[in-house]
């Protein structure tokens, strides 16, 4: 029988798709849904996901933890002019609130690298990067033992690194040359293109009978699924593309955020990354040394599959960061 005496949600919230868990007090799942991002009316979705996750045990939910895609406004609990997903603004906290439910936010990224910290890979260690690569890409950041926050909740943007200042691709926030902008599952069919007809490589003779060619002087994307099928495929194009170009871009990004914060531990999580572990494995290896300023952490990828973006979430929840401590009590106030 599963004791009730104090459960705990926690939301994910991606660009494509919404997660949510029901936990108990050990942060054992009891249940889980996953729903596409809305196309409209935001808070009423997400009053409604709690609902249906919790049933009649909502009365035993002692708090709702959020991970969210940014940028956030933390002190109000929104987030704002987030750049992939079908709405671009929304609240976060009130929707929670109205249910009469306590709740504590942070970035996606920043509550999967506290889920790491509190119940995964990371435990025992005291500095943690994670990295999300998947429609976007992004980071959660542990120095010294302590989640890193920033003044508006955005001190883990790493996704906005600049790895092509010679880029002329524009990424969803405006800015030029960003890592997510070149090498996120959302952006990556750009970078594709653009690295093909910088070089030319559908001119030469042997390479117009290409099928990848052939979409492309008909504008067709390839989405990152089709890009990474047709590399395990031999497509010699694709394989160009991904070894010398999005490779030493995953590792120029990881190399800076590691030398910027200087972790023992950097864990991978998102799609793009987890359905292709052994080819960025490779990649990064590869080219990653170059980079680095400092030591060398290890690299993993997440326990928690798909799941890592409710498990940071619920650790919010169960435990609050001392960095967010000063939140709670604005987003809780009767």
């Amino acid at each position: 029988m599963v004791s009730m005496s104090r459960l705990y949600v926690g939301i994910d919230i991606g660009a494509t798709y919404v997660r949510a868990g029901l936990f108990n007090e050990e942060a054992k799942i009891l249940r889980k849904i996953k729903r596409p991002f809305p196309i409209e009316d935001f808070e009423g979705f997400l009053k409604k996901l709690v609902i249906d996750l919790c049933g009649d045990m909502i009365k035993y939910v002692a708090r709702v933890g959020i991970g969210s895609i940014g940028p956030l406004d933390i002190a109000k609990g929104s987030v704002l002019r987030t750049p992939n997903a079908p709405i671009k603004s929304f609240s976060l906290v009130s929707p929670i609130r109205e249910l009469g439910l306590e709740v504590v936010i942070a970035n996606d990224a920043s509550a999967a690298a506290w889920g790491e910290y509190i119940l995964g890979l990371g435990r025992g260690r005291e500095n943690l990067l994670y990295v999300t690569i998947s429609t976007g890409i992004g980071g959660g950041v542990i120095v010294d033992g302590e989640l890193l926050i920033g003044k508006d909740g955005n001190a883990h943007e790493i996704g906005h690194i600049v790895v092509d200042y010679m880029s002329g691709i524009r990424c969803g926030c405006g800015g030029y040359g960003h890592w997510e902008a070149l090498a996120s599952g959302a952006n990556m069919s750009r970078s594709l293109v653009d690295y093909i007809k910088s070089l030319g490589i559908c001119e030469t003779t042997n390479n117009m009978g290409s099928p990848t060619c052939g979409d492309i002087k008909k504008d067709r994307y390839l989405s990152s699924e089709e890009i990474f099928y047709r590399y395990r495929g031999g497509d010699p194009i694709i394989i160009k593309y991904i070894e010398e170009y999005l490779m030493p871009i995953n590792a120029a990004g990881l190399a800076s955020a590691t030398n910027t914060y200087d972790p023992e531990v950097v864990i991978l999580g998102g799609g793009v990354a987890l359905n292709n572990k052994e080819i960025f494995m490779n990649g990064i290896e590869r080219y990653i040394d170059r980079y680095l300023a400092v030591r060398k952490p290890e690299i993993m990828f997440t326990n928690f599959g798909d799941d890592v973006g409710i498990y940071g979430a619920v650790s919010l929840a169960i435990k609050i960061p001392r960095s967010l401590r000063k939140y709670v009590d604005i987003w809780n106030a009767a």
